[in-house]
């Protein structure tokens, strides 16, 4: 068994450094993205579907699940952090504002600060290994964010990274596989082999 981590395929705001409203779809790199790894675990053993009900969580775990055969729980707590009224703004036009949406201390108008979205990550955490299945692999699918709370500050990354911040760069449509059982350890981290065609049927297991 394993605990498969994902992040959501690109959006048209992630190629174009906007910061992401919350209805954002995947582009059309995107949704090639989300079937590139929907192929790739297709032969895993998915028995349990988590997700982030926002498009472009939606979007990357629909081909996921018609590929197992399973339904998506759909998991509000899985959202990205809230960016308040930043959100849609470009990161260009934020800075030329002197705005660093991303530093320690800054709490976006209207949004979340880092200790309010860290622990709604920790409710999040909770509910993922509530529902860890007695048989086959759990998918979460969510975002950046929360990809790189979960590995900093719940799961044992010992063997891939030595230090691990809170914009640990989760790339488009990457896979993390986990031990299913405490200490949670990391046993994949990031992967992206399968959005390379010749990487077609590469294990998800043991894998950079």
């Amino acid at each position: 068994m394993s605990l498969l981590l994902i992040r959501h395929g690109e959006t048209p705001f992630n190629r174009d450094r906007v910061m992401q409203p919350p209805d954002t779809p995947l582009s059309e790199l995107g949704m090639a993205q989300a079937g590139h790894l929907a192929e790739r675990l297709r032969d895993t053993r998915i028995t349990r579907i988590l997700a982030s009900d926002l498009a472009r969580a939606r979007m990357t775990a629909e081909p996921i699940a018609e590929a197992a055969e399973v339904d998506i729980e759909f998991v509000s707590l899985l959202h990205e952090r809230h960016f308040g009224v930043l959100r849609g703004q470009r990161f260009v036009d934020l800075e030329k504002q002197g705005i660093e949406p991303f530093a320690e201390g800054y709490v976006p108008p209207e949004g979340e600060s880092w200790e309010a979205f860290d622990r709604r990550v920790a409710r999040a955490w909770a509910a993922i290994q509530a529902a860890v299945p007695d048989y086959g692999d759990l998918a979460v699918v969510t975002h950046g964010l929360v990809c790189a709370a979960l590995l900093r500050n719940h799961l044992d990354a010992a063997d891939h990274a030595a230090e691990i911040g809170r914009l640990y760069p989760f790339r488009n449509a990457s896979l993390t596989s986990i031990a299913p059982r405490p200490p949670w350890r990391v046993e994949m981290l990031n992967s992206t082999l399968h959005l390379d065609k010749s990487s077609a049927g590469t294990p998800i297991y043991g894998q950079a």
